[in-house]
């Protein structure tokens, strides 16, 4: 049993936008069994882009029921069915955030008929709804209304089951019910060990890569997981191979190489790794502060890149801790508050100018320096893949050069040496902040410098 459904909300910053619109076609495969469409007083204003897309208008929704009115309603018409929409995860995402606001934890599988489009009609010269709707014939009346786009993703997925003549998509239905037992076989062959994963088509193309601290941990979950992501890697998922590191490092420096090479089509940003935050260093006042913010592709003087604000944030509080740096320069604590951190004595008062600038920046400048690469050639030395065996990273001239693999010491004595046992890397600015990231946390076992 499907739910087709279309979704329109207020628009806004994502997890505070309302519903103003819902549409659901009940499905058994061949006919609509029940439908439910309502407009949804919101608890905020519409935007004024919304309003010119839709023509909702705020008089519109003023007499409309407001979501906790129609809640047991949608719970009722989606039980047992497994939600189809077109970018599905938007609609799922606007349900879940209005049930919880009710203290309810909403819980659907879904269907994206995005993928399952470019899958089964991989010649369309668009996939947006409207545009993809036109080259198949299905008519669309009142487009950017719930009604009315739900009824064509209903129309598309019509088509989508009479393309799928292996009965692919009806196979999701038992697959969303026990996937973990489905997967197992998979999943369990994996080592519980750091490496990377490899998930392959029918046609043994690489459609995702992950690296992984634990790579049958990893595995089970995207291949049991509940995202639209996870959905749309199992509707093309044949087998799985897998490649042991030995160490963190060399993962993330293997994931960088091999999503440049490979380009798998389900990893985001799939020419290279997607490096969303930086810290980068400003001046305030002559002191040199680090400040997390968004990376900026023309700005090249970052001192590191992260994948995320959190790692970025965490990252930058052991930084201003271990330097005894001020977190309030450091835009960690409130700008408007006095400094925490200089009334407990952890801060020796730049915020309040009773520090140096010279003094400050001397500390900054050791931690600079200890993650600085330029100029070095060094061999990081980790663990390797078996008892006995140990990794290396070569840093060359102050960029990754490669890694590689030995067992006796003497097998790394020179450059020569080094280059037989190394798999070599393209420069990338991002694989260096990687390594530099590393040489900050201390998370190798030995660095040798080298004369070359």
């Amino acid at each position: 049993m499907y739910a087709v459904l279309d979704i329109e909300a207020t628009g806004g910053k994502k997890g505070e936008e309302d519903i103003i619109e819902v549409a659901i076609y009940r499905f058994d495969g061949e006919k609509i069994t029940d439908q439910f469409i309502s407009l949804v007083s919101p608890e905020r204003k519409i935007d004024a882009y919304v309003q010119k897309l839709t023509q909702i208008t705020p008089k519109m929704v003023k007499t409309a029921p407001k979501f906790h009115e129609v809640a047991k309603r949608i719970i009722e018409i989606t039980d047992g069915a497994i939600l189809v929409g077109h970018n599905v995860d938007f609609d799922y995402r606007m349900l879940k955030q209005e049930f919880k606001k009710l203290g309810y934890a909403y819980y659907r599988e879904t269907i994206d008929t995005v993928p399952l489009s470019e899958k089964y009609f991989p010649d369309a010269t668009s996939y947006s709804l409207g545009k993809l709707s036109k080259e198949l014939g299905i008519p669309v009346s009142d487009r950017h209304r719930a009604a009315g786009d739900a009824r064509a993703t209903l129309e598309l997925f019509k088509l989508l089951l009479d393309k799928d003549s292996l009965k692919n998509i009806s196979k999701l239905e038992d697959e969303k019910i026990f996937p973990a037992q489905k997967y197992a076989s998979f999943y369990q062959e994996l080592p519980n060990s750091v490496g990377l994963i490899y998930f392959l088509n029918k046609n043994k193309d690489v459609i995702y890569l992950s690296r992984s601290q634990n790579m049958a941990q990893t595995a089970r979950k995207i291949l049991t997981g509940k995202l639209g992501l996870n959905n749309r890697i199992r509707l093309e998922f044949e087998s799985i191979r897998h490649e042991t590191t030995g160490n963190e490092l060399i993962s993330w420096i293997k994931e960088a190489h091999e999503i440049k090479k490979l380009q798998p089509r389900f990893n985001q940003g799939a020419k290279k790794l997607e490096f969303p935050y930086s810290i980068y260093i400003e001046d305030s006042e002559g002191y040199k502060t680090l400040i997390v913010s968004r990376t900026k592709k023309k700005k090249k003087d970052f001192v590191l890149k992260f994948i995320s604000l959190k790692m970025a944030q965490r990252f930058l509080s052991l930084i201003t801790e271990e330097f005894q740096l001020c977190p309030k320069l450091n835009g960690i604590s409130d700008p408007d508050l006095a400094c925490l951190s200089y009334k407990v004595d952890e801060c020796f008062g730049a915020c309040e100018k009773k520090e140096s600038v010279n003094s400050y920046n001397q500390r900054v400048d050791e931690f600079l320096e200890k993650i600085t690469t330029e100029k070095k050639n060094i061999l990081i030395v980790e663990n390797g893949r078996t008892l006995g065996e140990s990794s290396f990273v070569w840093v060359k001239d102050g960029s990754c050069a490669g890694y590689g693999y030995f067992e006796l010491n003497h097998q790394i004595k020179d450059a020569k040496r080094i280059q037989e046992r190394m798999t070599e890397v393209e420069s990338d600015p991002d694989v260096d902040s990687i390594v530099k990231g590393f040489l900050f946390s201390e998370k190798y076992r030995e660095l040798i410098s080298l004369n070359v």
